[in-house]
């Protein structure tokens, strides 16, 4: 099992698209904020998804378009949640500071 800290950056992030999805119709950021609760679940039990950027990893939803970039301490037994992205940006012009 792995310890989750989700950085203020991703807090805020998720906060904004729930936000986002919740002007577009009522109870639709209640339906992301839940999938994404989900997909934390997942990185407690199996965070060894996909490297993308030297150590950062990425896990996609399936519902709504963004991705979960983190990365893992093994001997900390810590995933630390740096962004949620949409899969609309242009990855050379968003960079994420680690």
């Amino acid at each position: 099992m792995f310890e989750i800290i989700i950085l203020l950056r991703a807090d805020l992030e998720v906060d904004e698209i729930a936000e986002y999805y919740e002007s577009l119709s009522n109870g639709l950021g209640t339906k992301f904020f839940n999938e994404f609760q989900d997909y934390v679940e997942t990185l407690i039990s199996f965070p060894f998804f996909e490297e993308k950027y030297n150590t950062v990893r990425t896990l996609p939803l399936k519902k709504f378009p963004y991705t979960i970039h983190f990365t893992v301490d093994e001997s900390k037994k810590t995933v630390y949640i740096y962004a949620i992205t949409s899969n609309y940006q242009d990855p050379n012009t968003t960079r994420i500071k680690l």
